[in-house]
């Protein structure tokens, strides 16, 4: 039997590799998925270095102070390959097992090759630093807490879906069920591949953003669409979080 297991994170935080690579060090799984299109893994790696020249040019014409603004830290994130493909690669590489982008490539092909023209413009940057500035670190341990109130107490919202409200929007209602329809046929697909039946360990380690683990919400999320194959659901904890464990079992 092939176990299934869903890992959520929280979307580029820089702590998030260290304790995403144990996780997967931990369970060494046969076969991983990840919550991004090959689409979106190719055209970042061709314009990322592109992207990150520009933001600097773009950054040097400030002051040193606004250089600093938080909101451009998290840009300079956003840019980057995420580090949940990055990770889940590497270990996939290093392994010789399968590591598959499965996600729908509609959201990259529509946003990513407007990133230089509008995005990357002195008149979005002007914009992000008139907001007001924030600390990055805290601003992360905020995320982190709000996921896990929400994945371990999903009535503590005062009102009921709140969290999945997002799931109302058609197009993330559909993305939502393709995710979950490439994640069984590859699941259903995996023990055939050559030499797995020499691992020990056979699981499949999918990646995403934690709010695709919501279950029990007026609208359906990937997980809820999963529950026949009784996945094990967990939420990548940040570092110093008063555990020793890197996740927490939803």
């Amino acid at each position: 039997m092939l176990d299934l297991i869903l890992v959520g994170t929280v979307h580029l935080d820089p702590q998030g590799r260290k304790g995403l690579s144990k996780i997967i060090e931990k369970f060494q799984p046969s076969i991983l998925t990840v919550e991004i299109s090959g689409f979106s893994v190719r055209y970042r790696l061709s314009n990322q270095e592109k992207w990150l020249i520009r933001l600097e040019y773009l950054k040097n014409k400030l002051s040193e102070e606004k250089r600093r603004h938080s909101r451009l830290k998290l840009l300079e994130l956003q840019l980057q390959i995420p580090f949940e493909w990055a990770v889940a690669y590497e270990y996939g590489k290093a392994n010789n097992i399968p590591c598959l982008p499965i996600d729908n490539s509609d959201l990259a092909r529509n946003e990513l090759p407007l990133w230089k023209s509008e995005v990357l413009s002195s008149k979005n940057l002007l914009k992000i630093i008139q907001e007001p500035d924030f600390d990055l670190d805290e601003h992360f341990k905020i995320c982190h807490s709000k996921a896990k109130t929400a994945l371990g107490k999903p009535n503590h919202f005062t009102k009921p879906g709140q969290q999945l409200s997002w799931l109302s929007n058609r197009s993330w209602e559909k993305r939502e069920k393709t995710l979950a329809y490439r994640i069984k046929r590859v699941h259903e697909n995996a023990l055939p591949h050559r030499g797995s039946h020499l691992r020990k360990n056979l699981c499949h380690i999918h990646i995403c953003g934690w709010m695709h683990l919501m279950t029990g919400g007026p609208w359906k999320t990937m997980a809820d669409l999963l529950l026949r194959l009784d996945p094990v659901r967990i939420l990548l904890r940040r570092m110093g979080a008063g555990s020793g464990n890197d996740y927490v079992i939803i």
